[in-house]
């Protein structure tokens, strides 16, 4: 039987390796468009506006399919779910080159999305069952470090692929990078040994409708739903500024400004020790800071300061993530991934928002609208995590 108590314990590389390679594949391929936005719009002949629904397709497809992900993951086990859904992605992602025209692009576009959350979902919910204490936190802070490589690899890489062999040669490159993460689950992950499954698909599906009716929870879900809305709406719409004069910058130079994710890679995982040495709440408050001083540093006109502004932003967004996965996973003791589940389900809604309900302000304010806008959201979110991450007078 499974001890609770705080421990620290030696976990074999392999398994990290496995773990961070799945959070990878996560955001992979959801924001893989944001640099190429423009050319998508040249190929089928429609707006800028019109080309951001091929993230806010995808995204919705997470928010979709993330409730019932959970159920069937609580159901069925979490690695077996994990190795079909990465099947499945392989075989959307590479259908994605073969889009013929806007409407076929979006809808593959949505099925990668479907099947994004029956990942994400069962890696939090093995994490928070297969380990315990500090090491639950840093494992977790492991796989959303992933989240944050594979959110610079699909960014970059398009950008690249788009600008040597054309746009639709990135979704064959992605396809064949999740193979090998494929590979490390299959052979890396042991099957998970604390995993006790719902008696039923019904009863894991109550457990989500539990989880709407606890308030601490759809707070949670809020400051998740905030956090991939900031996220979204810088990288989207400072991209476009950044394409547009007087900077100018080709999709293979915008692409290559998202290797600021790098630095979530590093820091997170260390970002999940700071949450045990000063507590959650204490912690997301600084990260939010950090995040709103870097959305204030891009509104230079000096691309390095902007550079600079868009790092901080981005660490302070998986900071914040990981801090609200890992509350999301240790609150919800039963039906973790149920949990799980709605909580990404509100997470990828904010992202979606965030894709395509700033278009009006950029067109009419331009990045200073944006700007205002995401620091608004950030101070919201973090007004609601300090009351909701109070239980019985503690951070949780």
């Amino acid at each position: 039987m499974r001890n609770d108590v705080a421990v620290d314990t030696a976990v074999p590389f392999r398994q990290m390796a496995a773990l961070f390679a799945l959070g990878s594949c996560a955001l992979l391929n959801v924001y893989a468009t944001q640099p190429i936005l423009p050319d998508i719009a040249r190929r089928f002949g429609v707006s800028i506006g019109t080309s951001t629904w091929t993230i806010s397709t995808s995204t919705l497809g997470v928010a979709v399919a993330a409730p019932l992900a959970g159920a069937i993951s609580d159901r069925f086990g979490r690695k077996r779910v994990m190795v079909t859904a990465l099947v499945g992605l392989i075989l959307s992602t590479a259908s994605c080159a073969l889009a013929w025209n806007f409407a076929a692009l979006l809808s593959q576009r949505f099925a990668q999305g479907l099947l994004v959350p029956f990942i994400f979902t069962a890696a939090l919910a093995y994490i928070a069952e297969e380990w315990s204490g500090r090491t639950a936190t840093t494992m977790n802070g492991v796989y959303v470090a992933g989240t944050a490589f594979g959110g610079f690899c699909g960014r970059f890489l398009a950008g690249t692929a788009a600008s040597f062999t054309g746009w639709l040669s990135t979704f064959v490159v992605f396809a064949v990078l999740l193979v090998p993460v494929l590979a490390l689950t299959v052979c890396c992950l042991p099957t998970e040994r604390q995993f006790k499954a719902s008696a039923s698909l019904g009863n894991s599906l109550r457990n989500v409708a539990k989880g709407v009716r606890d308030w601490r929870l759809l707070a949670t879900c809020f400051v998740g739903a905030s956090l991939l809305f900031q996220q979204v709406t810088s990288f989207t719409y400072l991209s476009l500024r950044l394409a547009a004069p007087p900077f100018g910058l080709s999709s293979i130079e915008v692409g290559a400004l998202f290797v600021v994710f790098l630095l979530p890679v590093t820091v997170t995982p260390f970002f999940g020790r700071l949450i045990g040495t000063i507590g959650r709440t204490q912690a997301f408050l600084l990260s939010q800071i950090a995040g709103i001083a870097g959305i204030a540093l891009t509104l230079s006109a000096y691309l390095p300061a902007i550079i600079v502004g868009l790092a901080l932003s981005c660490m302070a967004v998986f900071a914040g993530q990981s801090g609200a996965t890992g509350y999301t996973a240790r609150h919800a003791r039963n039906g973790r991934s149920a949990a799980t589940g709605l909580y990404l389900t509100c997470y990828y809604l904010g992202g979606s928002i965030g894709a395509v309900a700033p278009a009006p302000l950029y067109a009419r304010h331009g990045w200073l609208g944006c700007a205002v806008l995401i620091c608004l959201v950030a101070l919201a979110s973090t007004a609601l995590a300090c009351v909701a991450w109070k239980e019985n007078g503690t951070n949780a």
